[in-house]
């Protein structure tokens, strides 16, 4: 492995660290770093691709682009919807935006850890309204808290990689997920017969869906720039029981494309859960019918789907421990009894490594949560679902091949209606509320990107050590660069004036206050109106049912092979993304069905790169959709 592959990663993770932060703050769509299938790392692969046919002297081997492209993914976790777009706003804006008849100060700041908020108010304040004349960036007031916070990542992301590490094998070479998210970029990488050009950039199916998806969304920009109406417009929605069912029609192309290369029965499962919870939410807000007690930000419509989709979450979390039970014990065995029988040679951490990490960074983690003001018994529980959470998400993600996979039932949902009142005290109330900046709008995740980096070096076969030696590097390196561009260029501007035109609507809504009102309605209400048995128990039915739905839906797939339906879309089926991408993930199960049944597998088989196609016109479409917006000085967002 050439050295040079090392250190382009390193500088793609820098780039792409501060690439996000630097668009949302001046008001332009962004969305590279969002979510789990990473648009900036690839269309750096594709870029270097690109340069490499035109020239021998950009050529990479494919262990060094797939290296690459693993340290731009990874670097792609942190710096937006992953942690520093919610965090930043937190760490900042509670101060700012606190005043005497919100009662942030008495019921949040005073009992919050001083190392989670920047203490100068001064400081805080020039953040959001701009540096005065000649004065300079305070960036000594950030070092504390953001210093103590990247160990906190660090810990929390050396868990995920060891988690990852431990069901690797179980889920790569026993139940052979296909891992749809990294078909594209291995895809991308095949040559045949020494040449340079990928045998991808050859087929003419996947350069017309590629050039159908871009010059559709250059239609719309011209259009819209100009008249301030699309051209082409491919939305609509229905509505039901009076309007109390609202579902989305637009035929999202990336989604497609990524919904193609699934089985059918886990494209079903996705659109069919996602209809039945909207009708019964509809049954429910017809009815009158709801929980005692509020529905938390971030999970689903209503509190009562909420913790269907919390219980299908926990049993899938429990039924992915059991199928992996003997692969489990066998790396216990190897990491405390050393068994030779039993080969760990090939994974990124020996197995002893893996378990006694995993074992000391969740310690690890619950000490940090006790350090933050959560008693030992909650700090130890809220980690345990953070955990089913991850785990959860990184399983459907793995499978499913979801841009974006948002669980119904977050972690602090969990733990603050789930735990009897007198366990959380007020102090643990403020620090599960402040965990919302990584457990809370749960988009992107080093769990999950670790996940489809172990997959991807199935066929890159890079040194273990050098593989985690730049998982551990992008993500130190990202998260600097990030907390760099978010600091300076905020005192630059101020981040109150960030634009909220465009797709840089998600500047003024972290920036604006919004993330900070979360929280606060998250703690504040728990604290001055505890919670009550009929709240507690309403929860718990309804997570019982969503278990024991999951529960037999899990038997039927796996005791009947006639059974159509899979389970996998249960956990995540009225989530934000689902509500969103429905309707797209049904044309693509319809439009495989089609395939499948008239032309076979062959046929099947030569459809897939247009599909494919699709996605990258869609990555490569938000890369001139910033340069046009830059160029022209325009805000206008027409992308999928």
């Amino acid at each position: 492995m050439r050295k040079r592959a090392f250190l382009i990663g390193i500088l793609f993770a820098a780039a792409i660290g501060m690439l996000d932060p630097y668009l949302m703050l001046k008001g332009l769509s962004g969305r590279f770093c969002w979510e789990y299938w990473a648009p900036a790392a690839i269309f750096g692969l594709f870029a270097i691709l690109l340069l490499s046919s035109l020239h021998r002297i950009f050529e990479l081997r494919t262990p060094e682009l797939l290296l690459i492209f693993i340290m731009a993914s990874t670097a792609s976790v942190l710096p937006s919807m992953g942690f520093m777009a919610s965090f930043i706003p937190v760490v900042s804006g509670l101060k700012y935006f606190a005043t005497s008849a919100n009662q942030w100060q008495e019921y949040i700041i005073d009992r919050a850890f001083p190392l989670l908020m920047v203490q100068d108010e001064k400081a805080v304040e020039y953040f959001y309204e701009g540096l005065p004349p000649g004065a300079s960036v305070p960036y000594e007031a950030w070092l504390a808290p953001m210093g103590f916070v990247l160990l906190f990542v660090l810990v929390f992301a050396f868990l995920s990689i060891c988690v990852m590490v431990l069901f690797r094998k179980q889920w790569i070479e026993k139940e052979k997920l296909i891992y749809p998210l990294t078909i594209l970029p291995l895809e991308m990488v095949k040559k045949k017969n020494g040449s340079r050009v990928p045998a991808l950039f050859k087929n003419k199916l996947f350069w017309l869906a590629f050039s159908l998806a871009f010059l559709y969304y250059l239609a719309n920009w011209i259009s819209s720039a100009s008249t301030g109406t699309v051209m082409i417009r491919l939305t609509g929605r229905i509505v039901l029981m009076r309007k109390a069912v609202t579902m989305s029609l637009r035929p999202h192309l990336p989604i497609i494309g990524f919904a193609y290369l699934i089985p059918r029965s886990v494209s079903l499962s996705l659109w069919l859960f996602y209809v039945l919870f909207s009708l019964q939410t509809g049954i429910f807000s017809s009815s009158g019918f709801m929980l005692p007690g509020s529905n938390e930000h971030f999970c689903g419509r209503s509190a009562a789907t909420t913790f269907e989709g919390g219980g299908a979450m926990l049993v899938l979390a429990v039924v992915l421990v059991w199928r992996a039970r003997k692969h489990l014990r066998d790396c216990f065995l190897k990491a405390f009894t050393g068994a030779s029988a039993i080969d760990d040679s090939g994974e990124m951490l020996s197995y002893r490594t893996a378990v006694i990490g995993a074992a000391v960074s969740f310690a690890g983690m619950v000490c940090f949560l006790r350090a933050f003001g959560m008693p030992w018994i909650s700090s130890f529980l809220f980690i345990f679902f953070v955990m089913i959470v991850f785990l959860g998400l990184t399983r459907i993600v793995c499978q499913v091949g979801l841009p974006a996979a948002q669980a119904q039932c977050t972690p602090p949902a969990y733990a603050a209606h789930l735990l009897p009142p007198g366990l959380v005290t007020p102090g643990g109330y403020v620090a599960m509320g402040l965990q919302y900046s990584w457990a809370g709008d749960i988009r992107t995740s080093i769990m999950a990107t670790t996940g489809h980096s172990l997959r991807i070096q199935e066929e890159a076969r890079i040194p273990r050590r050098i593989l985690f030696a730049g998982i551990l590097s992008a993500i130190v390196i990202s998260y600097v660069a990030a907390a760099w561009v978010y600091i300076s260029t905020a005192y630059g501007m101020g981040a109150l004036n960030i634009s909220t035109s465009g797709g840089g609507g998600a500047g003024p809504w972290f920036f604006g206050g919004s993330m900070a009102r979360v929280i606060s309605n998250f703690i504040i209400p728990k604290i001055t109106n505890p919670m009550t048995r009929e709240i507690i128990v309403s929860r718990y039915v309804f997570t019982g049912i969503g278990a024991v739905v999951m529960s037999v839906l899990i038997f039927l797939h796996s005791r009947f092979l006639w059974w159509p339906i899979h389970f996998i879309g249960f956990p995540i089926a009225e989530s934000q993304p689902l509500q969103y991408w429905w309707f797209a993930i049904f044309l693509a199960w319809l439009i495989k069905g089609v395939i499948l049944k008239f032309g076979g597998h062959n046929v099947y088989n030569k459809s897939v790169p247009f599909f494919l196609g699709l996605i990258l016109g869609d990555i490569s479409w938000m890369v001139m959709e910033n340069v046009l917006n830059f160029l022209f000085d325009k805000a206008v967002y027409v992308g999928g």
